[in-house]
């Protein structure tokens, strides 16, 4: 089922202070994310209340939105055709609240205001309606006043908040987010992409997973946490696509692939290093077995992000936690527990009192045991969207 269409897909942009909107905040320039903000919104056109100034062609647009400029406050008001939403730019605004406010239908026009009684949003449902009467209060985490300075501190923190994602394990949520935000908020005016930082935190933990092949606990704790530090680092490639929007299918690939590349290269390099070092053939078995699973995990967790694509995005992956306390609902959250990254902090614990072969062990049958249930809950997903009845054409 597709995305409720928008009732709203017009927009004027009110530059009262058309200064600011070339002042740069989270690694853009504040145009740059008014606009964003209104494409992922659905608004298909924008209509900017100042002339096109000469640095309007650098400018970062989002792809399929129709950006115009006007002379003069009026112009925007005589071209742009109601029903629209009148957005100031002196306010950031979520997205989602935006998608929510372009969705609704509306009895009459109403401006939606900050805590200081200033309009941020104003839906206009005719010309005889560009001053709206009834006014609605936003809660205070959907917008930010825009005030000095914009690229550091509230404004910032207010950015950074839509890095983390809501599927995080427990020690992503509670340590590792910490870690990567900072890391992240201190690139966001930096040059580095979001691929770039994929490919080095890749880079990470393939040389963490190197280490493995050495026989001593030295070697076992500098590559747990090498891969402790890849999976640190590897939040902030999400992070800075979320904030920059900078988010792409390609970006989602390449970061699945790594992670998935890395913990083969764990799993494979822990065998072979107690193959050199014992030669039991065993070793050798346990790293195909947990690596088997990896490979099988990710291939059938492929075909299902490729499923989910054409109506979730970009982002698709394991399936959602299930609210209930039957035997799926239950297989479902171990499955999505058996996703997270917290097993690194396993590892790296094992590494620090030399026991890194339970590791292994435990890899092998986790691997075996995610995939089973992966595919369990595939074919009871599948089974139940079969039952449903079609609707009528």
């Amino acid at each position: 089922m597709g995305e409720t269409e928008n009732v709203f897909t017009r927009a004027i942009l009110w530059a009262a202070h058309p200064k600011l909107l070339w002042q740069r905040s989270g690694g853009m320039l504040v145009l740059e994310r008014q606009l964003f903000t209104a494409a992922r919104a659905g608004l298909k056109s924008v209509f900017i209340t100042m002339p096109a100034p000469e640095q309007a062609a650098a400018l970062r647009l989002p792809p399929g939105l129709e950006v115009r400029w006007a002379s003069r406050a009026q112009a925007a008001l005589d071209e742009c055709e109601p029903p629209y939403l009148g957005i100031s730019a002196d306010h950031f605004i979520r997205v989602e609240t935006l998608a929510f406010i372009a969705r609704q239908t509306f009895p009459a026009t109403v401006s939606y205001e900050d805590a200081s009684a200033l309009g941020v949003v104003q839906v206009v449902l005719s010309r005889e309606d560009s001053v709206s009467r009834a006014k609605q209060l936003l809660h205070p985490g959907s917008y930010k006043r825009l005030e000095a300075p914009l690229n550091e501190g509230a404004i910032v923190d207010w950015l950074m908040a839509a890095g983390p994602k809501a599927a995080d394990g427990f020690m992503a949520r509670h340590f590792d987010r910490h870690l990567s935000l900072a890391a992240s908020r201190a690139l966001l005016d930096t040059a580095v992409t979001p691929n770039q930082m994929t490919l080095f935190s890749t880079s990470l933990g393939l040389l963490g997973a190197a280490f493995f092949l050495g026989e001593t606990r030295l070697f076992y704790v500098t590559g747990a946490l090498l891969v402790w530090l890849h999976s640190v680092l590897d939040g902030c490639d999400g992070e800075l696509a979320r904030v920059r929007f900078q988010e792409s299918p390609l970006g989602s690939d390449l970061d699945f692939w790594g992670d998935n590349l890395v913990h083969f290269a764990l799993f494979t390099c822990m065998g072979a290093g107690f193959w050199l070092a014992d030669g039991g053939v065993h070793n050798l078995a346990l790293s195909a077995v947990a690596g088997g699973g990896v490979l099988a995990s990710a291939w059938a967790a492929w075909g299902h992000r490729r499923a989910r694509r054409v109506v979730s995005g970009p982002e698709a992956g394991v399936i959602e936690p299930s609210a209930g306390t039957g035997l799926n609902a239950k297989l479902a959250r171990l499955e999505n527990t058996l996703a997270q990254r917290d097993f690194i902090y396993l590892l790296v614990l094992l590494s620090f009192v030399d026991r890194v072969y339970e590791f292994l062990w435990a890899a092998a049958v986790g691997g075996v045991l995610f995939f089973a249930i992966m595919q369990y809950l595939r074919r009871v997903n599948h089974n139940e969207q079969s039952r449903q009845p079609h609707p009528a054409r």
